[in-house]
């Protein structure tokens, strides 16, 4: 079979997948171990048995719903390809906007910082914690973006925390400035040594239960630990933010995603823990996808 019938039949069967000639054109490459735009281009040449046989493996998983990273064990985020399976939520393009928010709240942190330490001495490094990491995308990125800074996470499951340091093995400089990347298992921030953080980032269950279950039941195959918020899909939003509103330090800042119509609820828990500058950090399709709010430098 040539590429071109190969992919025809392949979108066909996922007629009823959201973008069946794209997953079928990504599950051939991955197939081929080729890159997807190299499939564009290979339309007459032959499909060999063996990839044939991954290939229609593949289409008969993404018909079922596995998504199309489980299948294919990856997932492009931020730049870099995470491994992902069953164990972890797969990494949205929507959680880039924590990155992207983190990055730039960090960079303000440190200016501040370096302004008031006196210039014979040296300042720390920025300390930053993720809560509720699964794959660790979030905190590898920013890690990798920003070797000087001190970086943990942590998460309640133990499967989710061997992905996110298999993908820290895989992406992380060893030698880098701000040291390895501690993956601790944790019920939110309960398990960790206190101490001040300077930024803490979550991306955690947001889901409401009512939708879980229906999700569930629709076949959906992310763990439900990673879905499930509770009723209205905020309870662990609402444990987190006082936790983290002590363990910050003076000036440091928590930086949430949530759905936007959740924002104005996430802001209120913010207030109610006393974090000051609240701010809203917008996703690409304009929803207030993150919550920032800082911790006062008096109190």
């Amino acid at each position: 079979m040539i590429v071109r019938d190969a992919l025809r039949d392949g979108a066909a069967a996922l007629s009823g997948t959201e973008t069946p000639f794209l997953d079928a054109s990504l599950l051939l490459a991955d197939a081929l171990s080729t890159d997807g735009t190299r499939i564009l281009a290979a339309g007459p040449e032959t499909v060999e048995e063996g990839p044939l046989a991954r290939y229609r493996a593949g289409i008969a998983s993404r018909s079922r719903g596995l998504p199309l990273a489980y299948i294919v064990g990856h997932k492009e985020f931020w730049g870099r390809r995470f491994m992902v399976d069953p164990r972890v939520l797969v990494p949205r393009p929507d959680t880039e906007t924590l990155v992207e928010a983190a990055l730039a709240i960090g960079d303000l942190i440190v200016d501040a910082q370096a302004k008031t330490i006196r210039k014979r001495f040296a300042a720390p490094a920025l300390r930053v914690h993720e809560a509720c990491c699964g794959s660790g995308c979030v905190a590898i990125s920013v890690a990798a973006d920003r070797p000087d800074w001190s970086v943990s996470a942590s998460d309640l499951s133990e499967g989710a925390l061997e992905v996110a340091r298999a993908n820290a093995r895989a992406l992380i400089d060893p030698a880098r400035p701000g040291g390895p990347l501690p993956f601790i298992r944790s019920d939110l921030l309960s398990a960790l040594t206190r101490g001040s953080f300077d930024l803490i980032l979550a991306n955690p269950p947001y889901v409401g239960s009512g939708k879980t279950e229906a999700l569930l039941a629709l076949g959906w195959s992310e763990p439900r630990m990673a879905l499930d918020g509770g009723s209205d899909g905020l309870d662990l939003v609402r444990r987190l933010v006082p936790e983290a509103a002590f363990a910050l330090s003076r000036g440091g800042a928590l930086l949430v995603e949530a759905d936007g119509e959740q924002a104005a609820e996430v802001a209120a828990l913010f207030r109610a823990s006393r974090l000051t500058d609240i701010e809203a950090y917008r996703d690409l399709g304009g929803k207030a996808r993150v919550t920032s709010g800082r911790k006062q430098w008096t109190t």
